[in-house]
């Protein structure tokens, strides 16, 4: 695989509607360039965090092993659960909507399409690799860049998550969540 059709596999892949997707469009609110880039490089370490030691260490382990990415795909869907409670307004959280940078990093790092990039996407030479690793950055901010806007185009300049917009995001969390959990067996 050359390094463009790498790049643009990985985009097609990261720009597809899924948990980190829909967290990074919801923490949107309020978005000043600085938190786009601290979003962005949260996306972007929490995903390299989970490529590279799946890559370089765990890959023939997990394919020897499926229970074990069976637990990914349930812990994954746990922790979406939570946040699409969460994001609904669990009684007693002062601040239903608050999502930030902390849920992005949890969510990026049990996101099944790290696991994808890792095993079955990389080129021979691996992330490591100044030209890979350049690539997956260029689509994966992309990707990020996208949702965000999507975020701040939904959004716009309210100083607060519409009750609304709270709600779609949690049962689109639940969706996912629901997706997760059916995969995992």
């Amino acid at each position: 695989m050359d390094i463009f059709a790498f790049a643009v596999s990985v985009f097609a892949l990261l720009v597809l509607p899924g948990p980190t997707n829909a967290i990074l469009a919801m923490t949107s609110l309020g978005l000043t360039l600085s938190r786009m880039g601290v979003l962005v490089a949260a996306v972007l370490l929490s995903y390299l965090a989970v490529i590279l030691p799946i890559s370089s260490f765990a890959g023939p382990f997990l394919q020897h092993h499926p229970a074990v990415s069976q637990g990914v795909k349930l812990a994954s869907a746990t922790w979406v659960f939570y946040l699409a409670l969460k994001l609904w307004g669990i009684p007693g959280k002062a601040d239903p909507s608050g999502l930030g940078v902390r849920q992005l990093v949890t969510t990026t790092l049990l996101n099944p399409k790290a696991i994808i990039i890792a095993l079955t996407m990389l080129p021979p030479q691996g992330i490591i690799a100044l030209d890979v690793l350049t690539a997956f950055l260029v689509a994966a901010t992309g990707s990020s860049c996208i949702w965000l806007s999507i975020g701040r185009a939904i959004l716009g300049d309210a100083d607060e998550m519409p009750l609304v917009v709270r709600r779609c995001g949690s049962a689109t969390l639940l969706g996912f969540c629901v997706l997760l959990t059916v995969s995992a067996f």
